[in-house]
């Protein structure tokens, strides 16, 4: 990913994705929330002014070149259901939380300009596109969306409705939570049993205390999408570790009282 700052705000960009599609996740830095929400916090269902959070969201979008009322959010319930976007549904949860599409944690569309954005502090951003039918889709990875297979969940749904093909889809994984910061019980290990070998689950979880494990949440979506069909040349990982950089919001480093970045991606006009 590369880093690019326009008007005070910055975010990482991916570069997967070629000349049609822009997949980016901003950083916290470049907006006026304050507190605990310092200072880009792209969430209005935290307790942040709506005030500020309508003005951040502006100053992304404006920077990144797009219509802010255009943008499209969702009510993120760390679940596995996925949203078809259509035109009709350009603005809905982009500049309030009114209308945001409820307990939704997965976007697609294949419109062009409309900015699907999705929140995160540690969980995994997930960036799609089809540049062969022109798709795009957004995931929310948190370990519970991730062992749920949103990852398989989001292809099928570019099959199924678009007729596309998973070695034509590249993927963006974000920045989140590394492996070296997450650690968790045998319960998330467990979890993912059904789509790796034991072998394979050794390499994704390291033991690090009696029944805790640090586990490799982006391996192990970038595995989901091998086994799915995604070429290994299409997937681009951030490789950055959302509780150690003070550039992204983390949950964990936090202890919860902190506001979210967003990733947005957009099929260009």
């Amino acid at each position: 990913m590369i880093r690019t700052e326009k008007n005070g705000v910055s975010w990482y960009e991916f570069s997967i994705f070629g000349p049609d599609v822009r997949g980016v996740v901003t950083t916290r830095r470049g907006g006026v929330s304050r507190g605990i929400y310092e200072n880009l916090n792209m969430s209005f269902f935290l307790g942040d002014e709506e005030a500020h959070v309508k003005e951040n969201r502006i100053r992304v979008m404006t920077a990144l070149g797009y219509r802010p009322e255009r943008a499209v959010g969702a009510v993120q319930v760390h679940g596995t259901h996925i949203a078809v976007v259509d035109e009709s549904m350009a603005g809905r949860g982009g500049l309030s939380a009114e209308g945001a599409i409820p307990d939704t944690d997965g976007l697609i569309t294949n419109v062009p300009g409309i900015p699907l954005t999705l929140l995160f502090a540690d969980c995994t951003p997930l960036l799609f596109s089809d540049p062969v039918q022109g798709v795009i889709g957004l995931a929310h990875g948190g370990w519970r969306g991730s062992a749920g297979n949103i990852v398989g969940k989001m292809i099928e749904k570019m099959k199924a409705g678009y007729g596309c093909r998973p070695e034509d889809i590249r993927l963006g994984i974000g920045p989140c939570i590394g492996p070296e910061s997450f650690e968790v019980g045998e319960d998330v290990v467990k979890a993912f049993t059904p789509f790796f070998s034991q072998e394979e689950i050794k390499q994704l979880a390291t033991p690090a205390s009696p029944g805790k494990y640090l586990f490799n949440l982006p391996k192990a979506n970038a595995w989901i999408a091998l086994q799915a069909g995604i070429t290994q040349n299409y997937i681009e990982t951030a490789g950055i570790d959302t509780m150690t950089s003070q550039n992204f919001y983390s949950y964990r480093r936090s202890h919860g009282k902190c506001g979210r970045h967003a990733a947005v991606i957009t099929k260009e006009i």
